[in-house]
């Protein structure tokens, strides 16, 4: 379902699961668990673990998002509650949409890192080393990097560019990316 977005003045990027009960303790209503579904056209789909309130029906989500979405995708699913004792996050859900191999190398490379944050985490801290985190990004920014060269390769110059910047990708993506590079 579409759910409207509106952020309270008070809620975190990305901390869903605590702006929700801090709202309910506010303003009463529950929190309804799912999934934001997400595409990248071309590339993935992406679900994410995440929670609205629900005002006696009527789900809103709450948490600000980064590029300001007036509606999400929201696929309820009451089984899959937040870890509140441990903190633990679910690694997002992602799958290639079969256009490009390199999809599924960053997909595993992106996998690894968020479940090696997740393990080594303790509430909303995370300790490991430097090295580890430092080679986890460059792998997974490493594949990113091959799968948007394979997104400019298959787009042609007055296609609209795959950043969704509503430009054309010739005056806008188009050089910032070494075809060379493949």
């Amino acid at each position: 379902m579409m759910v409207p977005v509106r952020p309270e003045p008070d809620a975190i990027v990305g901390e869903c699961f605590p702006n929700v009960q801090a709202k309910i303790v506010r303003d009463g209503g529950t929190i309804a668990y799912g999934w934001l579904i997400w595409e990248w056209p071309r590339v993935f789909i992406e679900a994410e673990h995440h929670a609205v309130w629900d005002a006696g029906g009527t789900f809103v989500d709450i948490t600000p998002h980064v590029h300001n979405e007036p509606a999400v995708l929201f696929l309820p699913d009451p089984q899959r509650a937040y870890d509140y004792k441990g903190q633990k996050r679910l690694i997002n859900v992602k799958r290639s949409l079969g256009q490009f191999k390199s999809v599924d190398a960053w997909i595993a490379a992106s996998d690894t890192m968020q479940q090696a944050m997740e393990d080594n985490s303790v509430g909303n801290e995370i300790r490991m080393s430097r090295d580890l985190l430092k080679r986890l990004w460059e792998n997974a920014r490493m594949a990113q990097a091959q799968v948007l060269v394979d997104l400019a390769a298959s787009t042609k110059v007055n296609d609209p560019c795959f950043c969704s910047s509503g430009k054309k990708f010739k005056k806008c993506c188009a050089r910032l990316i070494d075809l060379n590079a493949r």
